[in-house]
């Protein structure tokens, strides 16, 4: 009894299925315009997304992309030797602080005029020179820099032989004061700056592609400086030399860290951006002498240890190519 009505159950389940199934047949086709895909296949981003082998910004996994590296850009010369030279002329102005010869005050106007009378500098030639060597382990190269500036810089101050005042400096010692425009001599206050600057840079880098016409070159190194200052005072104060004469002789050695980055353009025109910074240990040695209302005298030397950071920045433009079959570059 219970056997019959089981299967007289199942029977009656079978018949509804049977009935719904077949009802869903008789939908019109034209009501779904791809009945054979699911609702998400009909957006038409559906195979670009289905497409892609892996999502961006989300993670990935090993196999989705092949292991590597970013290709070479070092300059390849066929059948060369992986050694090559660089030369650059330069054309720097060089500052500093604290070179300003003194202030001047007018008395005969009303109200008085105050000046400071500035040192000023000009650009000035130098040059860099340099040995780059290219190793075939994973494409590294090591380069050496040598720059050189050496200038002299002069600035002359003559008061106003109509006006009536007097000049002020704070470069004085042993008679701190004002002195008259009128006993000052013809050749008015004269100062001079020399500065000597030698630099060595020791680089580190790897030359890569980081885009169709994008090359950028870390570089991790050192950097040694040598820096030599002197500068002198003078004036005549009726016939009696007020001079003074203060050197510095310093050194510096540290870590230089920096990226090199050029865009290439068109028909081998690229612009480059390089950066650099340095921290160094420096020493610097100051000494100097003098002679004021005829009496010598001198400045014992001071020696000072410092931390010294060095900024350099690089921008413009340039043109490169090889020549006769790669050959030269």
């Amino acid at each position: 009894m219970n056997i019959a009505k089981k299967i007289s159950w199942i029977s009656l389940a079978t018949l509804i299925v049977s009935s719904v199934f077949a009802n869903s047949q008789d939908i019109p086709s034209y009501s779904d315009p791809c009945p054979s895909k699911k609702i998400d296949e009909c957006d038409e981003c559906y195979e670009i997304s289905m497409g892609k082998p892996y999502k961006q910004g989300y993670e990935i996994c090993e196999d989705v992309l092949p292991i590597a590296y970013n290709a070479p850009a070092n300059i390849d010369i066929c059948r060369g030797v992986d050694t090559y030279v660089s030369a650059s002329f330069i054309y720097w102005q060089k500052l500093s602080d604290q070179l300003d010869l003194g202030r001047s005050r007018i008395t005969s106007d009303d109200p008085q005029r105050y000046k400071a009378i500035k040192f000023s500098t000009e650009y000035e030639p130098g040059f860099k020179v340099g040995l780059g060597f290219h190793f075939n382990h994973d494409n590294w190269q090591m380069f050496a820099q040598y720059t050189r500036l050496h200038a002299l810089e002069k600035t002359t101050y003559k008061p106003s032989t109509v006006d009536q005042g007097n000049f002020v400096s704070s470069w004085y010692i042993t008679r701190p004061g004002t002195i008259s425009f009128d006993d000052i001599s013809s050749d008015g206050v004269r100062a001079r700056w020399k500065m000597n600057l030698d630099k060595i840079d020791l680089e580190l880098s790897r030359p890569l592609y980081v885009g169709t016409h994008l090359i950028t070159t870390t570089f991790a190194g050192a950097s040694n400086h040598w820096m030599y200052q002197s500068y002198d005072f003078l004036l005549e104060e009726n016939t009696l030399s007020q001079h003074i004469f203060i050197k510095n002789d310093s050194w510096a050695i540290g870590p230089r860290l920096g990226i090199d980055t050029k865009w290439i353009l068109y028909k081998r025109f690229s612009f480059f951006l390089v950066g650099s910074l340095s921290l160094m240990f420096a020493e610097n040695d100051v000494s100097g002498s003098g002679n004021e209302d005829a009496t010598g005298f001198e400045l014992d030397k001071i020696q000072k240890l410092i931390l010294r950071d060095v900024e350099e920045l690089q921008i413009g433009f340039a043109w490169n190519s090889y020549f006769t079959n790669d050959k030269w570059y």
